[in-house]
């Protein structure tokens, strides 16, 4: 067994939206820093077809055994590396249920990084007038779709590439690897980055009362004052359950995906060389749990072809008109079933409500698609794909409003103490906690100040 002789003050697990903030908080503020992260730091071949391998098993293979696909970002950069760079602001019964206000860490974040929505120039390219049709049958049914904020530098982002969820190969998308390499740089003394680094378990002291540090896989000791759990809503519950701790990961919700594509009868009715998820309709966020966003004609039909055999079989014979190509996706917060495993494998049943709900988002979607010029018997499905786990750590249960755990100096900081799942995709929701946290840490805001208590959820 080795040792790490160094001791830190602060063990961060996991370099995603949950860890790198909070670790290039603290080594700004002059504490001795290490940000451990399992996956490797890639820096080459990203985007398609092999920035696929920056997802835990290739997206593809890793599934629930009901058989759901999820999406996981193993690499520096975590999950960030792998998003739309899309920017949802917390609703406010999001934050009731958290009880903890961090709004104003959200504009800071908004205010540091820069956000915009995609130029129009983005848009119809080449006369292609698909994502055009979308946005008019969808208003005049009454729910316009909305042009998305994005974490997106415009001047760097190449027109009709939409490999935003590979790792961005142009360097146009805001991901947390920029805080990282800012800590690497600006603060040597105090930051430690150790990639393909996984951690196994933690270390307790004798009593078990306390965590003095975590054992990577490879049965390295490494010991530090206080441990930041950050590494998602599997990984954090699995390095607990495998530690001995098994109340947790009995629970949790993943916003999965229902994909549609469909063919266009017109030539140029499809929506090839768009981008993925630049509009949204968000209607039906808080009667139905779900929001319908655009996809483009390529990216839609590589995933539906690679994930399911039997998707692939049926749209095989497409290819010859994937220029004519229509997608739509209905993301739903589905309720909060599901089980982690200490090997990080997943239960994930859905319920009688997750598909009476996710079906009406899919008729919905097919309405507008068929309103929009497509094919209604060109329009096939990919159903239960998502990306957000989430809710294994619950605050509240497990985890209370200051990030602590019922263990001395073990923190949590990820989308796995989610009470509910926020509805929409939660990186910026993550990193505004993770700078929370680290004020909470500096001492530079109490939780007291930030308390929210609702009726609802004492």
């Amino acid at each position: 067994m080795k040792y790490n002789a160094k001791n830190y003050e602060y063990i961060i697990v996991g370099s995603g939206p949950g860890g790198a903030p909070v670790a290039f908080e603290l080594a700004k503020a002059g504490k001795n820093v290490l940000l451990l992260e399992r996956g490797a730091y890639h820096t080459r071949f990203l985007g398609l077809p092999f920035g696929m391998r920056l997802s835990e098993r290739f997206f593809v293979f890793n599934r629930s055994k009901e058989g759901v696909v999820m999406e996981r970002g193993i690499t520096v950069g975590g999950s960030s590396m792998i998003y739309q760079g899309n920017v949802f602001e917390p609703r406010d019964s999001f934050i009731e249920a958290m009880g903890m206000d961090f709004r104003h860490e959200v504009k800071e974040i908004k205010d540091d990084i820069g956000t915009s929505t995609l130029p129009s120039s983005f848009y119809g390219r080449n006369g292609h007038v698909g994502l055009k049709r979308l946005i008019d049958a969808a208003s005049e049914m009454g729910i316009p779709f909305e042009e998305q904020e994005k974490f997106v530098d415009p001047e760097r982002c190449r027109k009709g590439c939409d490999a935003c969820m590979m790792g961005c190969p142009h360097d146009a998308k805001w991901t947390t690897r920029r805080l990282v390499d800012q800590a690497i740089a600006e603060y040597p003394g105090n930051f430690e980055l150790r990639a393909s680094s996984p951690v196994d378990k933690l270390i307790f002291s004798e009593g078990r009362k306390k965590v003095t540090g975590v054992q990577l896989r490879n049965g390295e000791h490494i010991y530090g004052d206080r441990v930041i759990l950050a590494a998602g809503g599997i990984g954090s519950p699995a390095i607990m359950l495998r530690s001995g701790v098994d109340t947790v990961g009995k629970r949790f919700f993943m916003d999965p995906m229902t994909i549609l594509y469909g063919i266009s009868k017109e030539k140029k009715g499809g929506q090839w060389g768009e981008q993925t998820f630049s509009h949204a309709i968000e209607s039906y966020s808080e009667s139905d749990g779900f929001m319908i966003g655009n996809n483009a004609a390529m990216g839609t039909y590589m995933v539906m072809s690679a994930i399911r055999p039997g998707v692939a079989l049926e749209n095989w014979y497409k290819f010859p008109w994937v220029k004519r190509g229509m997608g739509l996706f209905v993301k739903l917060a589905e309720d909060d079933r599901g089980e982690i495993y200490p090997n990080e494998r997943t239960s994930k049943p859905m319920t009688e409500s997750d598909h009476r709900r996710m079906q009406r988002g899919v008729d919905v979607a097919i309405d507008i698609m068929v309103r929009a010029g497509a094919k209604e018997s060109s329009i096939s499905q990919l159903r239960w794909a998502g990306g957000h786990p989430g809710g294994t750590i619950e605050i509240g249960k497990h985890v209370d409003r200051k990030f602590q755990t019922e263990f001395e100096n073990l923190y949590v900081c990820d989308a796995s103490i989610f009470p509910v799942s926020p509805g929409a995709p939660p990186s910026l929701s993550i990193m505004a906690m993770s700078k929370l946290l680290s004020k909470y840490l500096n001492g530079t805001v109490t939780p007291e100040e930030r308390m929210v208590v609702h009726e609802r959820y004492r």
